[in-house]
Parts: C-alpha cells; sequence; structure tokens
C-alpha cells in the first residue's frame, strides 16, 4: 500500500485530484474515495489484459 500512498500524495496530491475529478466525470457519489476509483480503473486494466483467474498470474 505504501507506493499507492506515495503516489496519491506526490506531485502535491495530482493523482488524487484526477481520481476526484474521474469519479465526478462518471457521476459518482461522494461517498466513492479516490482509492475506489484507483482500485477499479486498476481491475479494469488488469481484465482487459487478461490478468485474471484464467492467466499465468493465478497459478
Amino acid at each position: 500500500m505504501n507506493p499507492v500512498r506515495e503516489a496519491l500524495r506526490a506531485d502535491d496530491g495530482a493523482l488524487h485530484r484526477r481520481l476526484l475529478s474521474i469519479r465526478g466525470e462518471a457521476g459518482l457519489p461522494e461517498e466513492i474515495s479516490a482509492l475506489r476509483v484507483f482500485d477499479v480503473i486498476a481491475w479494469m486494466d488488469g481484465k482487459n489484459r487478461g490478468l485474471g483467474k484464467g492467466s499465468d498470474l493465478w497459478r
């Protein structure tokens, strides 16, 4: 978690602000945290690259 925490704080919180912007563009409520937005984006990216249960990652 430390690399994620550091990334969210780097550049005066630029990534954090971007994630909140994405949340707003998606029409999500403020109860959805920036970390959750990051989590979903990372999951979607992994899924698109085939990093799910059928991949070698899970073997």
